[in-house]
């Protein structure tokens, strides 16, 4: 798939080209991630156009490109779709910065496709880890959670240690969740909402909770899949993002609640 990447206002930015007749699909990636979190995915939608991007502090864009704010991240995103026709994909807490871009309506976002995107302002939502815990045990935790024990061993100590380092920002992104930044009512476009079939309760009752609150919103549980499913199952989210990709163009049948 023909790509390239540039550095734009501090962030590393991934294209590549499908049809120009199809709306573009920008991938916004999770915490402890970058835009190659997301290749695999990428490769199943190679027929639209698709723009992945490491968000500030991750992968190759600046290191000292921090965010400040919730917000500045939903500007991040509205710049570079920058007024063009665009399916946004967010996974985990870049779900909740493609929900936030949404519920504005700056930008013509046809649809979102979230998967397992935080509610960390609900009560219920697990609260971040407090203030006495290292920052890069936390990002372990959390990616060995996410991965496993056994995928997470396998990673070469240079990987891990990057992971680690990336605790600080972690936290800080969880932190910012605990205030309720956007309105799904107010989203005027479709929200396909993905869960893993294997994820917790609280990732269930997050995406079920979406989709009720959404004008036009569709509920998918990924089978046999958990929190990383843009990694395990790529096909099935791409599934999702063709899916909302042909309801925009009119072309899918797909029903709503």
């Amino acid at each position: 798939m023909p790509k390239t990447w540039t550095l734009e206002a501090g962030l590393a930015v991934y294209r590549s080209a499908g049809k120009p007749t199809s709306p573009q699909v920008v991938m916004v990636h999770g915490a402890v991630d970058r835009a190659a979190g997301m290749i695999r995915v990428a490769r199943g939608i190679a027929e639209y156009p698709v723009l992945r991007y490491d968000r500030r502090g991750y992968g190759r864009s600046n290191s000292d490109n921090q965010p400040t704010s919730f917000e500045q991240h939903v500007e991040d995103l509205e710049r570079l779709i920058n007024g063009m026709p665009s399916i946004v994909f967010g996974h985990s807490y870049g779900g909740s910065i493609a929900l936030a871009a949404a519920s504005r309506g700056r930008q013509p976002i046809r649809a979102v496709v979230s998967y397992e995107a935080p509610r960390g302002w609900e009560e219920w939502w697990p609260p971040p880890p407090s203030a006495d815990v290292d920052p890069g045990d936390a990002a372990e935790h959390f990616v060995r959670r996410m991965v496993g024990e056994e995928r997470w061993g396998a990673l070469p100590t240079r990987s891990q240690e990057r992971l680690r380092t990336q605790g600080v920002l972690m936290v800080q992104e969880l932190n910012t969740q605990l205030t309720q930044h956007y309105v799904i009512r107010e989203i005027e476009a479709p929200v396909h909402a993905g869960v893993g079939e294997l994820s917790g309760a609280h990732a269930q009752r997050a995406a079920e909770l979406t989709v009720e609150e959404a004008r036009r919103g569709t509920l998918v549980r990924v089978p046999k899949a958990r929190h990383d499913a843009p990694m395990t199952h790529a096909g099935a989210v791409a599934a999702m993002i063709k899916n909302a990709v042909n309801e925009a163009s009119g072309t899918s049948q797909a029903s709503h609640r």
